[in-house]
């Protein structure tokens, strides 16, 4: 019996192997397959251009970072001057429309609708500042029927996109700047050289910053600290002498120190990575680069500079990498870049653009660099690990209905360049 019980056990295991190696010789396990997530989607990154048209309405030139394409053209209105986006989560665009006393607003999503808010007649808004999700401010610089004697400063509600809050500046205003965080904002009054101060709590003026108080001739840019602590004012003095930095203390809104420039500054560039101050001398063919973490406003000199770097001609607007490895400056009258090691601050190659590229910008990966060329109406797309140009991409058309095919189409004026 035992003998039996052994041999049936046998004939089982026999049966069993013979089941599991019925297909061919070889033993194929039943393999279940284990479905592991995917990689995370690569976040994408745009250049938006604002174009100037002197022969209509302007125009945002939407551009693919990693694609070197152009996604879309939104319309404007007459004279586009300035865009900014809306507060510091860039939810929005918007647009100062010099000639139409108007702003265009539209999301920064595929094929927007582009809403127009009015402003008082006569405004000729210039210029826009927002860092908060809930408020636009724009800057006019016309005689309106509120402000018969000067420029004023416009509140966008971002919710109803109408204005609701208007209050008088000083004479012919242009640069403004907001503390971040929806803090005060700063106006600087080009006509009578002052710099006006508001409260976005009181929505009123509380404050006039003027020559008595330490300010210089003639300001011409500013740039808030990231802490919100200073307001940086770029002044160009007489415009053949050196310029200088006047720092203003928000605590106080006084100025509590001021720094020597180069001839003729036009523009300051916050490099937040490296905490350095870029300004561009001009007329003086250079940029000056200061320690903005060493700032001592009971000191002499208040803030340190770190060099004076000589570039192309005509420097007129400047950016560094966000890897911190290098800053791109735009040389209006050479119609080139300069680039410029940020280690030992010295440029390393100068690279060829389209004409009169009048701002500069990079993106958050740190592999282009933009340049919006007034003179030529391209924007010049910048490769920064070989520091070529690996595309120039018109403008749109002045007059949309011109056949190239047939005649010479001019091209709008790129003008800024913002990035996200």
């Amino acid at each position: 019996m035992r003998f039996l019980r052994r041999t049936t056990v046998i004939v089982l295991i026999l049966l069993i192997l013979l089941f599991e190696l019925g297909c061919g010789n070889t033993y194929r396990p039943i393999a279940n397959p284990i479905v592991s997530p995917g990689g995370q989607p690569q976040t994408t990154h745009f250049a938006f251009v604002l174009n100037y048209n002197p022969s209509g309405g302007g125009s945002s030139t939407k551009i693919d970072v990693s694609g070197d394409t152009n996604l879309q053209v939104v319309t404007t209105g007459l004279g586009s001057v300035a865009q900014s986006f809306q507060g510091a989560n860039a939810g929005a665009m918007f647009v100062a429309n010099r000639d139409s006393d108007t702003v265009s607003e539209f999301t920064l999503v595929a094929a927007p609708t582009v809403i127009s808010v009015g402003l008082f007649p006569g405004s000729r808004p210039v210029n826009l500042a927002s860092t908060s999700a809930t408020a636009v401010y724009v800057v006019n610089s016309g005689i309106t029927s509120v402000c018969p004697t000067g420029g004023s400063l416009s509140l966008i509600s971002t919710a109803s996109l109408v204005v609701t809050n208007t209050v008088c500046v000083g004479t012919n205003p242009g640069p403004v700047v907001q503390q971040p965080n929806g803090g005060y904002v700063y106006v600087a009054n080009q006509g009578d050289n002052t710099i006006s101060i508001y409260n976005p709590v009181s929505q009123s003026i509380v404050g006039t910053l003027t020559s008595a108080n330490g300010l210089h001739q003639n300001p011409i840019y500013m740039v808030a600290s990231t802490d919100g602590l200073y307001v940086f004012v770029v002044t160009q003095g007489n415009g053949s002498s050196a310029g200088a930095l006047d720092i203003i203390s928000t605590t106080t809104n006084t100025i509590g120190g001021s720094v020597p420039l180069g001839v003729g500054p036009t523009f300051g560039y916050l490099d937040t990575v490296l905490n350095r101050l870029y300004v561009t001398n001009t007329g003086g063919n250079s940029v000056t680069v200061f320690d903005v973490s060493n700032v001592i406003l009971s000191a002499n000199p208040a803030i340190p500079t770190l060099a004076t770097i000589p570039v192309g001609s005509g420097p007129v607007s400047v950016t560094s990498l966000p890897n911190g490895l290098s800053v791109y400056v735009a040389n209006s009258l050479s119609n080139d870049v300069s680039v410029v090691n940020s280690s030992n601050l010295s440029v390393v190659a100068t690279v060829p653009v389209g004409r009169n590229p009048l701002f500069v910008a990079s993106e958050p990966t740190s592999t282009k660099v933009y340049t919006a060329n007034a003179g030529s109406g391209t924007i010049s797309i910048i490769q920064t690990v070989n520091n070529t140009v690996i595309l120039a991409l018109p403008a749109p058309q002045q007059d949309p209905n011109c056949n190239p095919a047939t005649s010479t189409c001019p091209l709008q004026q790129p003008q800024t360049i913002l990035t996200q």
